[in-house]
């Protein structure tokens, strides 16, 4: 990421980059032990460390699009579907399934918790320029982690110090879903103060690492949750019409945003290159292509539910780019007429394929349908036709029927399923929205939050099951 094999964080934090660890410490702490307090000490090591923040949100990379898009209407299992696939697509997750697990987030929040304790203090004059811009890379990391613990867990541990041996933060208690959220808009104001509209000299690095438009796309999520639907329209404006110059890719090249990665349309990315060998990789290609023959290739472990196949029509310039069948002639995959998942394609080097594909978390399109959204919401429905016809017409399917309040509300649902689906937006749409329920046939009202892993509470006292679980 970036050029991670020569910036990728070159220290880990030996005391425990888990919150959770169960080593005991020691008290005595050898002189050669690099910590927090000892390391930020020039511009380089600022740099790093933030670097290092970033590197860290690309573990897991399956778990937030399964937390965004398994429990709905979205997946079907296939015949190499395990038992933790088969949870995912019958919505009944138990807090032992390996995707209901977080420890991976806190490791990444006690790297940005340093940053913003140790970086303020340093006064290397080379750091001078581009202090302000560190921390605020730093505040829209914690909040983007604090927003997909409290969208998908409701209750989380709120840590905002760094875990620097002993038993400070050891066994912190959950907040709730309104703190976090509290939290999360706390970080995000505070790093939209401190990131400019286009902080770096690369295409690459200004769509792999925060910006104006990014953190003004999370707010714009954030304030549709909350409801506050005039300052999620003026989020999503400032988006579209940022100096950035974001456009929507051509609707006959739709499959390139997933394949080409960074491309006009996209505003924040995690950043994945099989060249740098760093050891992250984003495993959604192995769960959605099928096995290879000319290559090695994916697993198949989920495929598109009839829901999508039917929300994606012949002439929908979606299609191709979101699911494709192997064919009579399969090659290069090794089974015949196999449905896929084609979001996530991966790079084939040497006769294999990697997992590098880029996870996309921001794109125009979906700030296009938030200020949609928010503008039907606040009884502005003229206004927000148009923007989902934008939406509609980039795929080829005509301008929406859709006339009344309801309507629209009920035409954005469905068009962002078209759109988004397999970026991880569906279940975190259907709870917000209140229509969990409604849309999967999923009644078990516990099922609207995700169980609190089985791991953390055996490790940690202070923390409670999520109801039901």
């Amino acid at each position: 990421m970036m050029k991670m094999k020569n910036l990728k964080l070159i220290v880990l934090y030996t005391v425990a980059l888990s919150l959770f660890a169960c080593e005991k410490v020691t008290e005595q702490v050898p002189e050669s032990l690099i910590t927090g307090s000892n390391f930020f000490k020039t511009a380089s090591d600022a740099d790093n460390a933030i670097i290092g923040c970033y590197d860290a949100m690309q573990g897991n990379a399956n778990a937030y699009v399964m937390w965004g898009d398994g429990r709905t209407d979205v997946f079907a299992s296939t015949d190499r579907s395990f038992a933790t696939e088969l949870e995912i697509t019958t919505g009944n997750v138990g807090s032992a399934n390996g995707y209901a697990t977080w420890n991976f987030l806190y490791s990444a929040m006690n790297r940005i918790n340093n940053v913003l304790k140790y970086v303020p203090g340093m006064s290397d004059p080379a750091l001078n320029a581009r202090k302000e811009r560190i921390l605020g890379e730093a505040y829209f990391l914690r909040g983007m982690v604090y927003f997909y613990l409290a969208r998908t867990f409701e209750n989380a541990p709120l840590v905002l110090e760094p875990f620097e041996g002993g038993t400070d933060n050891l066994y912190p208690s959950l907040s709730n879903r309104q703190a976090l959220f509290i939290q999360v808009e706390t970080d995000l104001k505070a790093a939209l103060d401190r990131v400019p509209d286009l902080p770096f000299g690369s295409t690459l690095e200004n769509k792999g690492r925060a910006t104006k438009a990014a953190i003004r796309s999370m707010l714009a999520d954030l304030y549709l949750w909350q409801k506050k639907y005039d300052d999620a329209a003026e989020m999503a404006r400032l988006v579209i019409i940022s100096p950035a110059n974001y456009s929507l890719v051509a609707g006959n090249n739709y499959a390139s945003i997933f394949a080409s990665k960074n491309t006009t349309e996209s505003i924040f990315e995690i950043q994945y290159n099989y060249t740098y060998q760093e050891g992250n990789s984003n495993p959604l290609t192995d769960l959605f292509l099928p096995l290879g023959a000319a290559y090695t290739a994916g697993n198949w472990r989920f495929q598109p539910s009839v829901a999508v196949l039917n929300a994606l029509p012949a002439n929908d310039l979606r299609r191709a780019g979101t699911f494709k069948n192997s064919g009579p002639v399969p090659a290069p995959y090794r089974d015949p007429n196999q449905t896929y998942i084609a979001k996530y394609p991966g790079t084939v080097a040497n006769n294999v394929l990697q997992q590098d594909a880029n996870r996309i978390v921001y794109r125009l399109a979906e700030i296009v349908l938030f200020r949609a959204e928010a503008l039907n919401e606040s009884g502005k429905t003229g206004e927000a036709i148009p923007l989902l016809n934008q939406i509609r017409s980039r795929a080829n399917v005509g301008n929406t029927s859709a006339a009344t309040q309801d309507e629209v509300r009920l035409a954005i649902e469905k068009e962002r399923l078209s759109e988004l689906v397999y970026e991880g937006k569906r279940y975190y749409d259907l709870i917000r929205t209140g229509r969990y329920a409604a849309v999967t046939g999923y009644t078990n009202a516990n099922w609207v939050r995700w169980p609190i892993p089985a791991s953390e509470l055996i490790i940690n006292p202070n923390l409670v099951p999520n109801p039901g679980y």
